[in-house]
């Protein structure tokens, strides 16, 4: 015996659009990060990218210093231009929007100084070698002692510790590599060589005052974000 009253009413599922192929592969499109039309910055972006740039070279002049090679300049150059022609950032909608890459690269380029222009390091420092040396004898105040031989220990550099590497070349050859594969959109190459930059560029890293860097990279990273397509979906 069924009680009317007690009965809850189950709601009809909703019946799910009926999809044409060339809807179904638009929308695949989309999830694969294709789209069939442009997406324009908007103003608000534009403004507030803007002044997140400005604040972003204010204090990365600070915390890591201009440019000091050519190497950081063109690269970033290269990379605003990748964003761009991969679709990562959306189109400029107005010319004075193209100011906008302006900025970016030169915070792309001081950003840049964290992984270009190390300059020469000496990898193996730390091999040294053993010698012993005689102490100079002082003609004044001749003791008994002046019999037994003074020596003392001291390390000296080997040949293999003298040896520099320059990290530029080998950080701008593997940034290059790194900007290749996103270009042809091998991702397993591009991180791996990311990965390899950031290890080469561990002993110039510890040297650098974070205390600034790190609000430098949070303003950078939002600004870079409201210039993306996604964003302005």
């Amino acid at each position: 015996m069924t009680n009317e009253g007690n009965s809850v009413e189950k709601e009809s599922p909703v019946p799910e659009p009926e999809w044409s192929i060339e809807e179904r592969l638009a929308r695949l499109e989309g999830k694969l990060g294709w789209r069939e039309h442009n997406i324009f910055l908007q103003q608000n972006y534009f403004v507030a990218s803007a002044v997140l740039l400005v604040l972003a070279i204010a204090l990365g002049a600070f915390g890591l210093g201009l440019p000091n090679h050519y190497y950081q300049i063109v690269l970033a150059g290269l990379t605003v231009a990748l964003a761009y022609h991969q679709g990562w950032f959306a189109k400029p909608g107005k010319p004075i929007y193209w100011a906008l890459s302006v900025l970016d690269t030169f915070v792309i380029a001081i950003l840049f100084k964290l992984v270009i222009g190390s300059g020469s390091r000496f990898p193996f420092f730390w091999v040294l070698y053993p010698t012993l040396e005689r102490a100079k004898e002082t003609p004044e105040g001749a003791s008994w002692k002046d019999v037994v031989p003074n020596y003392s220990l001291s390390w000296q550099d080997s040949a293999l510790a003298q040896w520099s590497l320059d990290l530029t070349i080998i950080q701008t050859f593997l940034l290059i590599l790194t900007l290749g594969g996103a270009l042809i959109e091998f991702q397993p190459f591009a991180s791996l060589t990311a990965l390899l930059l950031i290890l080469v560029s561990i002993p110039a890293l510890v040297g650098f005052d974070w205390s600034l860097i790190f609000p430098t990279l949070i303003l950078a990273f939002v600004a870079f974000y409201l210039q993306t397509a996604e964003a302005n979906e």
